[in-house]
């Protein structure tokens, strides 16, 4: 249940959003946590060719990216998401810096949200504020189709790319990385991008002091074999100014 610091006597939270394990009025959270809305109000689809299908077989999630970070000017990175019956995306985990928001398109999507449960349905948008812990999973019985965006854009279609990737060719497991220095590179590059829970801090640090040599070893953490740009070119802006800072990949 939210703590008093986290209530608030208005709600953007309408009765459409379905609670699992409490009544409608325990839900009442401020705009500042996560809102959601029965209608899709800001998710603007682009073409469904805008890009290929990658899979992550793992989490049983398959993804097309349709609006990048280099064509947004690093305002967003959109992409549908279909989520087997049974899958998950990660372990649960926050967003340091981005906005995430979901919005079901067909089938059931369920959250939980720093600690409570949200079942969403067709047409209904969830939107989770950086720094709340959360998962997402399919509990239902029909593949689950969702438009997902990320404000800012940053790095995520390469964090995307690269962990699918992986997944693919069976080095990664469900909590991390069989290499622990490819797990280290990731780590440290992708940190403005997230975060797993329950990871020590004496973990992290020690990942993030092995990055430099995983480097040296040869790991990276972007790979142009997992591109699913034309060309197989890395994704990124020319001008240094612009989002996601690429540098993060390059050592």
């Amino acid at each position: 249940m939210f703590g008093a610091r986290k209530f608030a006597k208005t709600s953007v939270l309408t009765a459409e959003l379905t609670a699992v394990s409490h009544t409608g009025a325990e839900f009442l959270a401020p705009a500042s946590r996560f809102w959601h809305t029965p209608q899709n109000t800001r998710c603007e689809v682009t073409s469904p060719i805008a890009g290929p299908i990658i899979e992550n077989p793992l989490h049983g999630e398959r993804i097309r990216f349709l609006k990048t970070a280099p064509e947004t000017n690093g305002a967003l990175v959109q992409y549908e998401s279909w989520l087997v019956p049974g899958g998950s995306v990660g372990v649960p985990h926050v967003h340091p810096i981005q906005e995430s928001q979901f919005t079901v398109v067909s089938g059931n999507a369920s959250f939980s949200i720093d600690g409570e449960r949200f079942e969403l349905g067709p047409g209904q948008m969830l939107t989770v504020p950086a720094r709340t812990p959360h998962s997402l999973w399919n509990a239902g019985d029909v593949e689950a189709h969702l438009i997902v965006e990320f404000r800012p854009g940053l790095l995520k279609q390469e964090f995307s790319e690269t962990t699918f990737g992986l997944a693919r060719d069976g080095k990664h497991h469900l909590r991390g990385l069989r290499n622990i220095l490819q797990w280290a590179v990731l780590t440290a590059a992708y940190r403005r991008e997230t975060r797993p829970l329950g990871q020590s801090r004496f973990m992290r640090s020690g990942l993030l002091i092995l990055a430099p040599v995983g480097w040296l070893l040869g790991y990276r953490a972007h790979y142009e074999r997992y591109c699913t740009r034309p060309g197989d070119e890395p994704d990124g802006p020319d001008g240094q100014e612009l989002i996601p800072d690429t540098n993060r990949l390059a050592g």
